[in-house]
């Protein structure tokens, strides 16, 4: 169940996406919505006490808590439009460390895409740092159009493998209210288990919970990446919702991930639901 959805809260060009996305579910699910803002942490080192006097410091922090109060306010605004149950946190820190923790008591965290012009404290490397450590599904909203409809046609990314096993569990909530579910493979990852028994594995695990029957999507990529490949069978079927795993590893604490998972957090056209 979705009882409790986080939301980051910043005023950057692409919130109002992000809020709808997130009041939307909360009024599906009736859910509580927790807003999280996050003001970076920053303490003047000697040189900069030097260059900067206390009262150019103090000036900035007041800057920074009227831009907490501005946002509260619109988050709170918005939550009681939308006539949904409400919470607010104010964090301190790293943007990516800051969120990840407040979405770890939340049963999802909605997030806005992020590319290199983007005006938000959570740039591409944030998303991704939060999705692999945040512990929580992660719904990840283009920036360039509103979403109030997510879940009613779902495409499932499916090939067997643990990150994809996970996304599908965390996708419970959604799946269990979808009209219409499209699982689809694009080849298998794994040595043990052909695509057809993947896919009948796959029926075996959502018949039971009384999911819409899942059509299966077996398609080639055709040279193409994957991440074109998944949004054009997005595209194809009237998707408003995909769910993925993100892959990805640690190496010299910098997240690498995947073609598949670094396409689609760069040019998704829907919203996507991530897990790790």
């Amino acid at each position: 169940m979705l009882k409790r959805i986080a939301l980051h809260v910043e005023k950057d060009q692409a919130r109002y996406a992000r809020y709808a996305a997130a009041l939307a579910l909360a009024r599906r699910f009736q859910a509580q919505v927790v807003g999280v803002y996050v003001s970076h942490a920053w303490m003047p080192d000697q040189a900069e006490h030097d260059i900067f006097p206390s009262a150019v410091y103090e000036l900035m922090l007041e800057q920074q808590a009227q831009e907490r109060r501005l946002c509260e306010a619109e988050f709170n605004r918005h939550a009681t439009q939308a006539e949904v149950d409400r919470q607010w946190r104010a964090a301190l820190g790293r943007p990516a460390d800051a969120l990840a923790l407040h979405a770890r008591c939340t049963d999802l965290l909605v997030l806005s895409q992020a590319d290199a012009t983007t005006d938000s404290i959570v740039d591409p490397y944030s998303v991704e740092t939060v999705i692999m450590t945040a512990g929580r599904p992660v719904l990840v909203v283009p920036y360039a159009a509103e979403y109030t409809s997510i879940g009613d046609r779902i495409l499932v990314c499916w090939d067997g493998g643990r990150e994809a096993a996970r996304a599908l569990a965390d996708a419970a909530p959604f799946l269990a209210r979808a009209r219409n579910i499209f699982a689809l493979t694009l080849g298998s990852r794994s040595a043990n288990l052909q695509p057809g028994e993947m896919s009948e594995a796959l029926q075996a695990w959502l018949r039971p919970r009384g999911y819409a029957e899942p059509r299966l999507l077996a398609r080639d990529t055709d040279g193409r990446g994957m991440g074109d490949a998944i949004l054009t069978a997005a595209a194809d079927h009237g998707c408003d919702l995909i769910v993925m795993g993100l892959y990805g590893h640690n190496r010299a604490r910098e997240w690498v991930l995947g073609g598949a998972s670094r396409d689609m957090l760069r040019n998704m056209t829907v919203p996507v639901l991530f897990s790790h």
